[in-house]
């Protein structure tokens, strides 16, 4: 039924078998006038005459007026018996009202009994910057890495130039992972002059294959050991990767000292799930095999960027609507889960920390999300699991060398404005003792 349709009205009641009825019946002409006198009579009137029939008081045999009845709750009318239809007389008409049930016009309507409600779904915690932990105990060695998808690098210096820098002055970070930067070659040198960030290194990933697109880059305070770009091998080494994989400049790998940093930005699946058979079928496996690869170089490996998948329900804030929307697909969702987490063994730093806190990193701009709190959860920072606390972290791969860093937090920036993700960090503390 659409809504606002009137409701199905119940069917009159026959007036032609009614006068039937009440002619066979012995009445008098008293009994007659008492009829008509009654059918003029005000409501309250009938109401109390079809009492006084319960009550086994002589009556004229009639069904219950139409408007009195009306005016009734609504409740399911139980049919007269045959005996009370043609009884004569009043004796058999109190005998009719004895066996027959008629409505009690006082008495109050029964409760409609509830069908089908669902339990209330339990209310979640949602993330603020009030739950970031404080900072790490004076005299401990920490390292702060800050990533941000700017959808347009260019766009974002020239709208706020120094919105990077402070960011990076109020954090102290010391690595910055940009993704979807949208740089061609010959522009990255007039960037590296405006982000603020003197006697910083630069690396960058530009996309060959279509201007103004993707593009990835790392930024260091210090200067890293080794530098790789795409999915080969740090400074080139490892097997040849896949052409395509390349030319849209989607990876950055940075090795520190104990430790190898990679910037991703990983394929949409695109509208209409166009490239969701590339994303799923070669591009996943290529990536996961490249992380593998990295760890067996005996360091461990912090993946971030935008990897382009709302992994779980509590990652997006439509999961029943969303399942065939690129970045929800039950396949990019088994993917993730069965490659980066499962094969690889990495470890979602922000779930493991918050396992029961609703967050998200990317609001589109339209119908207010951010302000109503509607996004998705798309940019992280995985670990290899001996990154991770061991009682966050208890099924490590096996073998694997310790590490020195360890994840003391995970955060996202909320109160930063401007492109449609927002930045997160992720800070570790050196344990010189493994």
């Amino acid at each position: 039924m659409k809504r606002g349709a009137a409701k199905e009205q119940p069917e009159p009641a026959d007036a032609a078998a009614g006068a039937a009825e009440a002619a066979g019946e012995e009445s008098a002409p008293a009994a007659k006038r008492a009829r008509t006198s009654k059918a003029k009579a005000p409501a309250t009137k009938r109401k109390a005459a079809a009492a006084a029939v319960v009550a086994g008081e002589e009556s004229s045999g009639e069904e219950p007026d139409e408007a009195a009845e009306a005016a009734q709750p609504a409740r399911a009318k139980k049919p007269r018996s045959k005996a009370a239809s043609k009884a004569g007389g009043g004796a058999a008409a109190a005998k009719a009202g004895e066996e027959a049930e008629e409505p009690q016009a006082a008495e109050p309507a029964k409760p409609k009994a509830k069908r089908g409600k669902k339990e209330p779904e339990p209310v979640l915690p949602c993330y603020t910057m009030a739950m970031r932990k404080p900072p790490p105990p004076e005299g401990s060695k920490a390292l702060k890495i800050l990533s941000w998808n700017v959808a347009g690098l260019r766009a974002l210096v020239k709208k706020t130039p120094d919105s990077l820098s402070k960011l990076v002055d109020r954090e102290g970070v010391d690595v910055v992972c940009l993704q979807e930067h949208k740089l061609q070659g010959d522009h990255t040198a007039e960037l590296e002059k405006s982000l603020g960030l003197q006697g910083w290194s630069h690396h960058w990933a530009c996309s060959t294959a279509k201007l103004g697109y993707s593009g990835v880059s790392v930024h260091t305070r210090t200067p890293p050991l080794s530098v790789s770009v795409g999915l080969g091998g740090p400074d080139g080494s490892g097997p040849e990767p896949d052409p395509e994989h390349e030319a849209e400049g989607r990876v950055v790998t940075v090795e520190l000292p104990d430790l190898f940093v990679v910037c991703a930005y990983v394929p949409n699946s695109g509208e209409g799930l166009k490239r969701l058979d590339y994303r799923i079928k070669r591009w996943d496996g290529a990536f996961a095999a490249y992380i593998t690869g990295l760890e067996a170089r005996g360091k461990p490996v912090v993946l971030t960027g935008d990897l382009n998948c709302a992994h779980k329900e509590i990652d997006i804030h439509a999961p029943k609507t969303n399942l065939k929307s690129a970045g929800f697909t039950p396949e990019e969702r088994e993917s993730f889960s069965r490659l980066l987490l499962g094969e690889v063994g990495l470890v979602d730093t922000f779930r493991t920390l918050f396992p029961d806190t609703v967050a998200y990193t990317y609001f589109t701009k339209r119908f207010n999300c951010r302000e109503k709190n509607k996004g998705w959860r798309l940019d992280y920072f995985l670990t290899s699991s001996t990154m991770m606390p061991e009682a966050a972290a208890p099924q490590r791969k096996a073998p694997a060398p310790p590490s020195k860093w360890r994840v003391y937090d995970s955060w996202i920036l909320q109160d930063v404005y401007g492109p449609d993700h927002l930045p997160l960090g992720l800070t570790l503390v050196r344990n010189d003792d493994d």
